[in-house]
């Protein structure tokens, strides 16, 4: 099995539409960890991204209609920023918000392109079981893009918390 294959069984990815991804994934963590990891700045910079990219920082203020800021890196030394607003917060089970890259990290990715992302948090015995889920991304192109980062973020996350 090559490594994205794995990394897609891994992440129990999932993608039923041409713009929507879904991934399930269970994380040896109480949920309260995980939801810490999903809305505390000092923890985002240390999963949320993709593997190619560093995370250089965070800010979230997490309360319906908040917004948020997280600023990666290219390995070229290039800041590329993703942003948006937090749409529905409950605490500790689940999260919604837009997701926008302020400028392309790659040409399939556009900018200002308003995509929803929603994290629902389960107790597990003692872990959590996370159900991901991205809708409204601009082709299928797209969609693949973001499957490789998410998965890479998952598998940080993974790490971060455990």
């Amino acid at each position: 099995m090559d490594l994205l294959t794995e990394q897609r069984t891994r992440n129990n990815v999932s993608t039923p539409a041409p713009d929507e991804i879904r991934i399930t994934r269970v994380f040896d963590a109480p949920r309260e960890l995980v939801w810490k990891a999903w809305t505390t700045p000092a923890m985002l910079v240390h999963w949320f991204g993709c593997a190619a990219f560093s995370t250089v920082s965070a800010e979230a203020d997490v309360k319906e209609g908040g917004s948020y800021r997280v600023v990666l890196r290219n390995p070229d030394g290039e800041d590329i920023p993703i942003y948006g607003r937090y749409t529905a917060v409950r605490p500790v089970d689940h999260l919604a918000f837009t997701h926008l890259w302020e400028k392309p990290p790659v040409p399939e990715n556009p900018a200002h392109h308003t995509t929803h992302v929603t994290v629902d948090l389960h107790e597990d015995g003692g872990r959590t079981r996370m159900e991901f889920r991205q809708t409204g991304l601009a082709s299928e192109a797209s969609r693949d893009s973001h499957v490789g980062g998410w998965c890479d973020s998952m598998d940080a996350l993974a790490r971060a918390i455990g």
